[in-house]
């Protein structure tokens, strides 16, 4: 993206999704989609019990993830319990690439999706790392 004028900064990935509206509508667009998603509505259906302060909690880390303000706190380590193999991740990641492609103009749905597969990635890393630190059980 251009910026024509160069004392203005260019609009945060945040503000061209539309603020919190925009975000929002996406992220809870996706979790309708998702959460049923055979691959992977286990895995919710165990471990979210409060859908709207999930939605919440979630709208907050996209929030910060995208240049706006910040609210999440949390971390990735509460995603290593629930014992997600790369077929989790590609389900979830297949759901979120259509739902950014149906909901989004395609310069931010290419963003979106490309910043979710390096997160995908670095989790999947992370959960490896944790997985080979653990010592064997006798």
């Amino acid at each position: 993206m251009n910026n024509p004028d160069p004392a203005s900064p260019l609009p945060t990935l945040y503000e061209r999704l539309g603020g919190e509206e925009g975000l929002a509508k996406l992220i809870k667009w996706f979790y309708a989609k998702v959460r049923y998603e055979p691959e992977v509505e286990a895995i919710f259906k165990e471990h979210v019990q409060n859908w709207p302060e999930h939605i919440r909690t979630i709208i907050d880390f996209w929030r910060t993830m995208t240049g706006g303000p910040k609210h999440y706190a949390g971390g990735m380590g509460r995603h290593f319990r629930l014992n997600l193999t790369p077929e989790h991740f590609a389900a979830w990641l297949a759901i979120w690439d259509r739902n950014c492609n149906d909901l989004l103009p395609s310069q931010e749905a290419k963003e979106m999706s490309a910043l979710a597969h390096s997160l995908g990635d670095d989790m999947q890393r992370m959960i490896a790392r944790a997985a080979a630190a653990k010592p064997e059980k006798p």
